[in-house]
């Protein structure tokens, strides 16, 4: 959505219809194959931006959870990179994709986020985070 209204990319009908092209087509009464045709050009123009992104591969190495590991650094670093309802440490650039965004959350935030933004991290989720870069 955000690409879409920053680029002006005709939204394909099907976004939001369905979790995959084959359930939206048979939602829109339409073809697969014209579905994927359709969301060709965002799904593109999606892949280009995340691709072009850096990354920091962690592993956590254990199953996915609201109590695994992962869990609380991943709701811990949501808490502490996010600026929502508070006044904002670091902002993010004014070319941001973010700012482009429907949802207020990640527009408040500065982050893709629209779940634990408005939380507080616990200190502590440091430590552990410190330990898993060492390895």
């Amino acid at each position: 959505a955000a690409l879409n209204c920053r680029d002006d990319i005709d939204e394909p009908i099907s976004w939001g219809v369905a979790g995959d092209p084959g359930t939206a087509a048979r939602h829109l009464n339409m073809e697969r194959t014209a579905i994927r045709n359709s969301e060709l050009k965002l799904e593109q123009a999606v892949s280009r931006h995340i691709g072009n992104m850096p990354f920091l591969w962690l592993d956590i190495g254990d199953p996915p959870g609201p109590d695994s590991m992962r869990g609380m650094i991943e709701r811990n670093s949501i808490s502490l990179l996010s600026n929502y309802d508070r006044d904002p440490l670091d902002r993010p650039s004014s070319s941001w994709l973010g700012n482009y965004s429907d949802r207020d959350r990640v527009r408040q935030s500065g982050l893709w986020n629209n779940n634990h933004v408005e939380e507080t991290y616990d200190p502590l989720y440091l430590v552990a985070l410190a330990r898993r870069i060492k390895g």
